[in-house]
């Protein structure tokens, strides 16, 4: 949020800012995206309050949420109703499995029923469910739909882990392909908030169900949403030309400006071993591959006329394969290293972060995109 902040003030200082028609979001770039586009204040206003709860963090608005607020009693009976049950019937599907395969007994009926109990079981508060309702008291109950800053379109993207496909809250048409369109109530904007940002190493997905319209046939579905990331770090696959419009939108755009703040090439200094640090490594090295091949398909957009122009702002940028480098550049090493947990950030840390984010946004509108 502290970096795109900083690219926002950028693209606000050379006039782009107020041109941009659609704006696509992903994980924490979810929060500081609708806090904007779903505000009528001036730049300057929009900059101070962001400022204000970069300060505060938002990790004691949801400890508050989760402790002083009916939302405490619904995580309690979650964890004792459905996550002890849970737990106990894993463990006898556990040793079913360790008894197929010692003994050749067939137990996979036995198996599948377990498995559909735990499933039927209800979950009715986490610390996601904490993390909405303070984003709830933050956008003041907006829906998708209510007026947006000069009528921009909005997409806050989030991953369905039961599919592990898209699913896409938009100011228009919000859905996924595995259920169809939304229809009824209209989502609002902190619950597609809460599931783009729910980062799967700190929050629990977002459990909903929702009443779905597909080939005229109209289902509910419970949907298990997690951070947007998982699928989409990029957020960019609704603004890539030829996308499906049949389900969510898609926008015929000009140019797409990425706003990154991944943190960039490994250093090579972990040794990842054991099970925990193998396994966080495995899922890195998958997504930066699909991140590149991303990227890779922007860059040929534009050699084929598709995309007019592409600009990717990184916060893991390497410093020296930059066009060229301010003697005061925030460099590299000093912010990729920042947590993803919601604290409160010192002066520092914000006007580290921040004025990298400005800096290498004014670079790469200088030097790729000035027409703009």
């Amino acid at each position: 949020m502290a970096f795109h902040l900083g690219c926002f003030r950028a693209l606000h200082d050379r006039g782009v800012l107020n041109k941009v028609k659609v704006l696509s979001t992903v994980s924490g770039g979810s929060v500081i995206g609708a806090y904007y586009a779903y505000s009528d204040d001036d730049f300057e206003a929009f900059d101070e309050k962001l400022v204000g709860l970069l300060r505060s963090g938002l990790q004691r608005r949801i400890a508050r949420e989760a402790l002083l607020s009916p939302e405490l009693f619904k995580i309690v009976f979650t964890l004792l109703l459905s996550g002890l049950p849970a737990l106990g019937l894993w463990f006898l599907g556990a040793l079913l499995r360790l008894l197929r395969v010692l003994t050749t007994i067939p137990t996979h009926p036995a198996e599948e029923w377990l498995a559909a109990r735990r499933r039927e079981l209800p979950i009715w508060g986490s610390l996601t469910t904490a993390f909405e309702r303070a984003l709830d008291r933050l956008f003041g109950g907006k829906t998708m739909r209510d007026g947006r800053r000069d009528g921009l379109h909005v997409v806050i993207n989030a991953c369905d882990l039961k599919t592990g496909t898209a699913f896409r809250f938009g100011s228009k048409r919000s859905g996924g392909w595995r259920y169809g369109e939304l229809t009824g109530a209209v989502p609002t904007v902190a619950q597609a908030v809460a599931a783009s940002a729910a980062f799967p190493i700190l929050l629990p997905p977002l459990v909903e169900t929702f009443k779905f319209k597909k080939r005229d046939k109209v289902e509910a579905h419970k949907v298990f949403l997690t951070d947007g990331g998982v699928f989409d770090n990029l957020g960019v696959a609704v603004l890539e030309p030829g996308r499906d419009g049949e389900i969510t939108d898609t926008y015929p755009v000009t140019h797409i400006i990425s706003l990154n703040a991944g943190a960039g090439q490994l250093d090579g200094s972990d040794q990842p071993f054991w099970w925990a640090g193998r396994v966080a490594r495995s899922f890195e090295a998958v997504h930066r591959k699909a991140q590149d091949h991303v990227y890779g398909r922007l860059h040929r957009f534009v050699e084929t006329g598709e995309l007019r122009g592409f600009g990717m702002v990184y916060l893991g940028q390497q410093d020296v394969r930059l066009p060229h480098r301010p003697p005061d550049l925030v460099s590299r090493d000093q912010v990729r290293h920042y947590p993803t947990d919601f604290a409160r950030m010192s002066e520092r840390d914000l006007d580290l972060l921040t004025r990298r984010g400005e800096q290498l946004t004014l670079i790469i509108l200088d030097r790729y995109l000035p027409y703009l």
